[in-house]
Order: structure tokens, then C-alpha cells, then sequence
């Protein structure tokens, strides 16, 4: 890289990057000038100046040799830098380890269409080479997949079937064609390499539910045996500023979440989704234990928006870095979709009138300890609370009934769900018909228009300018990564803690249930005879419960002052609140 495109001033950041890690590093240290060079760059990035492949190459390799950690970013930016330009390591290339800062989803060039779209990466597996796939090249390489595991075994799978039994049937199908081969038994050791890819493909596949709720869950992780445990395999999960440490122990069916410890400080702005070790059972096969996670996790709230809150007589350096850091994470996509600085982004963003209300209330104030995380049953929420119950005219028209109005509630989330895609962004116009559609119905038959009355045309005017107007925002401004985590802490407030569709919504209903158990109450039909297991599993789809139940679960008729209550007033419904206490503000001496 040529030196006189490294400013003076490229250095001072370098040389505040260095102090910031509590390193003492001279201006002329190759550290230093590698972190100036990347810096350089990426200041010419944003600036829209031309930087050559072979240049930003260059300095992405520079300061991984001199600087691979604490290096404020940079060395990640320039990984997705590179993303962007269709540049992607070969499995072997810096030590095998790249994927620990290359992005695990991205945009640019799909390798299989070679359109610019999001993508996601898929390790080297089954003979397939590291590769960014857009999701609909890998739709495809999935049905290609399964076309030759048809033709391969002779089996097709059959309608509703579930994966456990295809899995089964094919295995019996290759056991057949087998038989005639004499198979040695296999030595007890180490698992070999094919071994290693279904565990790994297991363990991805239990996690399947935190990965959609926005946590980067990776496709390569440490890996470890011994002849007590057997296998073990370990990772840190990250989403935003929050992470969380897994252990799985495939064996023994185990596996682990574990409280994230910042060992070495390379992560200063970063907490622990979790207070405590919880352990789950998860079986080899099977869908049970996606279900078992699912259900876990929502609990612990990994699949809502992480809440954090600075801790009580922390330094105000703590809440000013984790507020900076937020912003950046918020606001960061859309300057990478614009390709323009962040604080330019930032500064339109507060001054635009159709944003600047919902950042200060809703961002700043009712949102304020939500990360901004890119969750789609959050940002999902989101638009149920923003696009259709507040700013338009549904609250004018208000139902007659709390209960007919959380039915409602539950159709409008349900209609946005599909929607809303952690990869190709909100399809506002599908939400938009989906919402003023005339013909839409409740489960029981009823038109939602038809409860509105005289009113339906009037919400239909409104909830269509609200829905238009965030579609405006999402490409002209925002981007989708930006508008999705903005979604995702409009549905994550006080507003929409008692609503269907977030992750803890069964652990909410279980601890409802359970205390008006232990206090006597009557259940309500036909639960006092199927008993509370049976309404815990149905309240996972209260809409087509009877109003009764739904009317019993929101008061809890037999309810007094102390309680215990139902959804409207019972302490289950706050959500988890996380403490960010960081060591680096600690006086010494303390």
C-alpha cells in the first residue's frame, strides 16, 4: 500500500485505538502503521474513494499479521469490505481461522447466481467448498441436495412427513443397500472427519431458533475429546453487544449455555446474555430437541431483544460507551448501505420528520435498554404495535371487547410474520395488502373489517399511509438491516410485553398457569378437566382458544389485589433486564 495515502491523522486514530486496549505503542510501531493503513482505507471507503482490490487485500492482510486483535473493528470492516467485492478466503487461508472475523452474513456477490443480494456463509462440508449463498441459491442447493439423496436411496419423502421418519427411512434404505458389505466395526476414538460434520450439522441445527432470532451462530467451533466426555464441541454466540458461551457433548446428549466472561478485554463494550449455566438434554436425531431449545431459550429471553441496563454507580464513561456502541450498531448498516459516514446517517435520521418521534419515544425512551438486535418476531411486533395499533386509526375504532382486541392483535402479528426475513428484509407491500385486505379473517370466520364496521375504511387509509411510510424510510434512508433492528425495539417496550408472538410468551403463560394452580383457582373449560399441562400447550396458540380461556388468561376472574393475576397485571410479563457493569471503569485499587 502506498504511504502517502496514510494520513497523520489515520495515525492519531491508530495511536486512540492502541491506548483504548491499554497497549503502549509507538506512532512508528508496524502495529500501528498496519492499523493506519486499514484505517486509511476505510475512511476512503466511506469517503466513496476509489480503493483497489488488490489495496484493500493489501491491508486486510497488513494489519491480520501485525494487529489480528483489538484492533477497534477494523479488521472485520474490512473483511465485509472485501464480502462485498465477491473476495472470500479459501477454507486453509490465515491459519484456517478466518471465519472468527469474516462476516457470517453479508452483502454482495452470490457465488452460485452472482447477484448482489444478502448473504449468508456455509462451511466446507459433503465435498462443498466454503461459500456466501443467497437464500435463494441456497433453496436451491438444498433441493439439489435432497433430489440426490432421493435418487441415491430411493426415497422421496412423503406429505407432512416429519424429518426424524425420512431420516429413518433412508437409513434404512442405504442399511439395505449395504448389507452385502462387510462393515468393520468401528474402533472406539476420536471421531473422524465425517463425524465431526454431523455434530457440527446437529449442533447448528438445535440452534436453529437462536440463529433466527439474530444470534451469529457459527458453522465452525472448537472442538475437544477425551475418552470419559468423548466429544465436545464449543463456541461464543454473539448478537450486538450480548454473547454466550455453548458447550456440546454429543455422546451424552448434552448441551450447555454458559455466562460469557470477556477473559482477555478484547470485547471492552460487550455483557452476558446469561446470569447462570443452564443444561439441556438434545438427542442425536430428532426434531424434540429443536423444540427442547426453543422452548429453553425463549424462557431465558435469547430469543427476544437483549435488554441491558448500566449498572447502578458505574461510571458514566460505561453508559456513554454503551450508548455509542448501540448507535453504531443501530445506525452502522445504514451507513453501509449508503455508503455514507455514520454520523451523517445519524443526523438525517433525527432530523427527518417521519423518524425523529419514533427515535426519541420509542428508541429513546420506551426502547431505551433494548438492543438494537435484529429479531424478526420482535421486528415483526414492531410493525403490528407501530404500523396497525398506534399512529392510526384503529385505536379510534377501538373493539368492544379487550379480548376481541387481542384476537385482532394476534391476526395482525400473525399476517406480518411471514413478511419479515432476517436476509431479504420486511416486504412492506405484502404487509400492506395483508393488513387492508377486506377478506381477511379470523380464525373463526369473521372478517376484521366486518368488527370495524363504518370504521374499516378510515383504519385501512391510515394502517396503508403508516406501512407506506416505513417502506419509504427502509430504502431510501434506512436499508434493511437498520429497519429490522428499529422494528425489533418498537416491539420489544412496556407497549407489547403482554403480546402473543414474542420468544417468552409460553414461559409467561406456564408461569401464570402455576401460580393460579398453587392458589386453587378454578381452570377455566375444559382445562379443569384436561388439566394445566394441556393449557400451557394450547396457549401456545390462544387465538383459537374460546373467549372464555383467553378472557381467563388476560384477568384471572377469581383474581384479588395480591393476586396472583393474568396476562394485564402478573411481574412475569417484564421482561429480563441484563447489567452491563464493564471492569475497564473501574477505579484501580477497587
Amino acid at each position: 500500500m502506498e504511504s502517502t495515502k496514510v494520513t497523520e491523522a489515520d495515525v492519531d486514530e491508530a495511536m486512540v485505538v492502541g491506548d483504548s486496549n491499554r497497549q503502549s505503542l509507538r506512532r512508528d510501531d508496524p502495529a500501528v502503521q498496519a492499523l493506519a493503513a486499514a484505517v486509511s482505507v476505510r475512511r476512503r471507503l466511506q469517503g466513496k474513494e476509489a480503493v483497489t482490490d488488490d489495496e484493500l487485500l493489501a491491508a486486510h492482510d497488513q494489519l491480520h499479521a501485525k494487529m489480528p486483535r483489538r484492533n477497534g473493528g477494523s479488521l472485520e470492516a474490512l473483511a465485509e469490505a472485501l464480502l462485498g467485492r465477491g473476495i472470500v478466503p479459501a477454507p486453509g487461508e490465515y491459519d484456517g481461522d478466518w471465519w472468527l472475523w469474516w462476516p457470517k452474513k453479508g452483502y454482495g456477490p452470490c457465488r452460485d447466481c452472482r447477484e448482489r443480494r444478502s448473504l449468508t456463509r456455509y462451511s466446507a462440508k459433503w465435498g462443498k467448498s466454503f461459500r456466501y449463498l443467497c437464500a435463494r441459491c441456497r433453496k436451491q442447493e438444498l433441493a439439489d441436495d435432497s433430489a440426490y439423496l432421493n435418487s441415491l436411496t430411493g426415497v422421496t419423502p412423503e406429505e407432512g412427513e416429519s424429518a426424524e421418519s425420512l431420516f429413518s427411512r433412508r437409513a434404512a434404505a442405504l442399511i439395505g443397500k449395504l448389507s452385502s458389505q462387510a462393515v468393520p466395526e468401528r474402533q472406539a476414538g476420536p471421531p473422524d472427519a465425517d463425524q465431526w460434520g454431523e455434530y457440527v450439522d446437529r449442533l447448528m441445527e438445535v440452534l436453529s431458533p437462536l440463529d433466527w432470532a439474530g444470534w451469529e451462530v457459527p458453522d465452525e467451533y472448537d472442538s475437544g475429546w477425551d475418552a470419559e466426555s468423548g466429544q465436545m464441541l464449543s463456541a461464543t454466540l454473539w448478537r450486538t453487544n450480548a454473547a454466550l458461551d455453548v458447550e456440546y457433548y454429543p455422546r451424552e446428549n448434552r448441551l450447555r449455555f454458559l455466562p460469557y466472561e470477556d477473559v482477555c478485554g478484547d470485547f471492552p463494550v460487550s455483557s452476558s446474555a446469561l446470569d447462570e449455566e443452564v443444561e439441556l438434554t438434545v438427542t442425536l436425531r430428532g426434531d424434540e430437541a429443536v423444540t427442547t431449545v426453543r422452548r429453553r431459550a425463549g424462557a431465558m429471553g435469547l430469543l427476544d431483544a437483549t435488554r441491558v441496563r448500566v449498572a447502578e454507580g458505574a461510571d458514566p464513561e460505561a453508559a456513554e460507551a454503551l450508548e455509542a456502541k448501540s448507535l453504531l450498531s443501530l445506525f452502522g448498516p445504514a451507513a453501509s448501505y449508503r455508503n455514507i459516514p455514520v454520523a451523517e446517517v445519524l443526523k438525517e435520521a433525527v432530523q427527518h420528520p417521519d423518524l425523529s418521534t419514533y427515535l426519541r419515544w420509542v428508541v429513546g425512551m420506551a426502547g431505551r435498554n433494548v438492543h438494537p438486535d435484529p429479531v424478526p418476531d420482535g421486528a415483526a411486533l414492531g410493525i403490528a404495535a407501530w404500523c396497525w395499533r398506534n399512529e392510526t386509526a384503529v385505536e379510534t375504532h377501538h373493539l368492544s371487547s379487550d379480548v376481541l382486541m387481542a384476537r385482532v392483535d394476534i391476526a395482525v402479528t400473525r399476517a406480518v410474520l411471514p413478511h419479515v426475513c432476517p436476509y431479504e428484509g420486511i416486504d412492506w407491500g405484502g404487509i400492506e395488502q395483508s393488513l387492508t385486505d377486506t377478506d381477511w379473517e379470523l380464525p373463526n370466520g369473521r372478517t376484521i373489517s366486518s368488527l370495524f364496521g363504518d370504521g374499516w375504511p378510515e383504519v385501512q387509509s391510515t394502517v396503508r399511509e403508516q406501512v407506506r411510510k416505513w417502506q419509504r424510510l427502509d430504502s431510501e434512508i434506512l436499508g434493511l438491516d437498520t429497519t429490522l433492528r428499529l422494528m425489533t425495539i418498537g416491539g420489544s417496550t412496556s407497549y407489547t410485553c403482554h403480546w402473543w408472538g414474542q420468544g417468552r410468551w409460553r414461559a409467561i403463560c406456564e408461569e401464570i398457569v402455576r401460580d393460579a394452580v398453587e392458589a386453587g383457582f378454578s381452570l377455566p373449560q375444559p382445562y379443569d378437566c384436561r388439566g394445566p399441562d394441556a393449557l400451557i400447550d394450547d396457549l401456545e396458540h390462544p387465538d383459537l382458544q374460546s373467549d372464555a380461556v383467553l378472557d381467563w388468561l388476560i384477568d384471572m376472574p377469581e383474581a384479588t389485589v395480591s393476586g396472583p393475576h393474568g396476562l394485564r397485571h402478573h411481574p412475569v410479563t417484564q421482561p429480563l433486564v441484563r447489567e452491563y457493569d464493564p471492569w475497564w471503569v473501574t477505579p484501580e485499587g477497587d
